[in-house]
């Protein structure tokens, strides 16, 4: 799927809150520019003291208001935790984002990892059928919104690689037990875990769509530095992605 309409403008901040250690909701007052999204998209935030914006994906989306997920890990992101209230600069919304009509009628299997849980909550709220999140992360410190997806429906199953939630080990091993040829996934995260999830689809012949995660310079395929092998082709994860079919990535 994508989207033809774009902005770049300024934007009130309605908050800016860590919600556990180093991960913070960034919420902006959006106009109508809301009416817009689709799960999986992207905005380019700017960012006091940087000059490149930082590609975030949309977490949420209500009346007016785009919510956003994110994790301090440099500068960039560290700067812009700093900023209570004024305006942002926005890009967006970007790329391409996941198909929600060719299996809909399908099991609907999301799959996440550590801060990939981002972007596939707005997901999870457009589906029309509910499914199962399989989501894992370092600890249970670092899980984020699991009860949100409980709350609209959504079975949820939890791995920490210190076992301090959940089953202990990596979700991908739990995910390779549990999937079905029925079930149609949706995945987002590290490069690491994508490969793995790629490779139990591909066993059990399941279909569905890998947000691929890929530093960006400018969010509109004119850097050329986010480029992926997807079916044998060179694309841009920012303009062609970062949604694509798990069939065509090669990772």
């Amino acid at each position: 799927m994508s989207i033809s309409k774009r902005f770049d403008k300024s934007y009130k901040i309605i908050s800016n809150k860590e919600i556990c250690d180093g991960y913070f909701e960034l919420k902006i007052k959006a106009d109508d520019i809301y009416k817009h999204c689709l799960p999986g998209q992207f905005f380019m935030i700017g960012a006091p003291g940087v000059f490149l914006r930082r590609p975030i994906s949309v977490h949420d989306v209500s009346k007016n208001t785009l919510s956003f997920l994110y994790k301090v890990v440099g500068k960039g992101t560290k700067n812009l935790s700093s900023i209570q209230s004024g305006e942002l600069q926005l890009l967006g919304p970007l790329g391409k984002g996941y198909d929600l009509e060719t299996y809909k009628k399908s099991n609907h299997v999301i799959v996440a990892g550590g801060t990939g849980i981002a972007s596939v909550y707005f997901l999870a709220t457009k589906l029309k059928k509910k499914g199962i999140l399989y989501y894992g992360a370092r600890s249970k410190k670092d899980l984020l919104c699991a009860d949100k997806f409980k709350q609209i429906g959504w079975k949820v199953v939890v791995s920490t690689e210190d076992g301090s939630k959940g089953y202990k080990g990596y979700i991908t091993d739990v995910l390779a037990e549990k999937l079905k040829k029925s079930d149609v996934i949706f995945v987002c995260g590290p490069t690491p875990m994508l490969k793995k999830v790629l490779q139990i689809a591909k066993s059990k012949n399941v279909k569905g769509f890998a947000s691929l995660e890929e530093k960006m310079a400018c969010g509109v395929g004119n850097c050329q530095g986010c480029a992926v092998k997807i079916n044998g082709q060179i694309r841009m994860t920012c303009k062609d992605g970062p949604v694509f079919k798990i069939e065509q990535v090669k990772l």
